[in-house]
């Protein structure tokens, strides 16, 4: 078997060529084209996000735990007025699994 040519790329040699075909130099970073514009990166946000945002920071402020239905619920235990539905609790089970 015979191999024409030269000898086939080194790692560095082809790393070096894809980054200049992509446009960039050898460190990685993007160099603009020769002729063109450089554009500025921007992000513009919805105003539905910027809703979105502001209903997660007013959840945020709730409380983890509702003090008021634990108390509630802590009463109905203590006087035997606390009533387990055993359906609604089987439904639940079943939707988890």
């Amino acid at each position: 078997m015979k191999i024409y040519g030269g000898k086939p790329a080194d790692g560095q040699e082809v790393y070096l060529r894809v980054q200049k075909a992509q446009g960039k130099d050898a460190t990685g970073k993007a160099q603009p084209l020769q002729g063109s514009k450089t554009i500025a990166d921007r992000v513009e946000v919805s105003g539905k996000a910027k809703e979105i945002s502001e209903m997660k920071a007013e959840i945020r402020k709730l409380p983890e735990v509702r003090t008021d239905k634990v108390e509630a619920i802590r009463q109905a235990i203590e006087s035997g007025t606390y009533r387990v539905d055993p359906a609604k609790v089987l439904r639940k089970m079943l939707e988890e699994i």
